[in-house]
């Protein structure tokens, strides 16, 4: 069936395929997490890795319907979980999933980017790591950057003494 983001009937089809599908590829929906001035309305759901990181997959499903159109698209990441709880994007797809063509098709696609986003983090040599560990993510400059942030906490050591 060919997507009409106009067509209610549509949108929850697809929200009902989109959560059907990430259930069974062993995802499990995370409650919205209050950031005082924003909170997700969107559905998200994750599977862990391993080591603090998760594949994520922001869904567009918002009750029991994806939005209707926009500038939003299903996006797939990996997320790691630093030692002082704040969540650290590391990973992401080369691509978004758009919500065109067959339903089928559009969850096709998610699959294949939760799978490109898993295979990032599963390869060796996928995700570089800090030396104490850690793994890094690419700052907005190009650097990659430890995602436990451990020179900050050497620096603080060192101005302590």
């Amino acid at each position: 069936m060919k997507y009409d983001h106009e067509d209610r009937g549509h949108r929850e089809i697809l929200a009902a395929t989109m959560v059907a599908m990430l259930d069974n590829a062993g995802f499990t929906e995370e409650p919205p997490k209050d950031r005082g001035f924003y909170t997700r309305k969107e559905r998200m759901f994750s599977r862990p890795v391993g080591g603090g990181i998760r594949v994520c997959v922001y869904t567009t499903v918002v009750g029991d319907e994806v939005r209707r159109v926009g500038t939003d698209a299903i996006r797939v990441c990996a997320v790691y979980t630093a030692s002082d709880g704040r969540d650290r994007g590391i990973a992401r797809a080369e691509k978004r999933v758009n919500r065109t063509g067959e339903i089928v098709a559009i969850t096709d696609r998610t699959l294949e980017r939760m799978r490109e986003v898993w295979g990032l983090i599963k390869t060796k040599g996928g995700i570089e790591r800090c030396h104490c560990g850690a793994p890094k993510f690419r700052s907005k400059k190009g650097n990659h950057v430890c995602a436990e942030l451990c020179w900050k906490h050497r620096e603080r050591s060192r101005w302590a003494s």
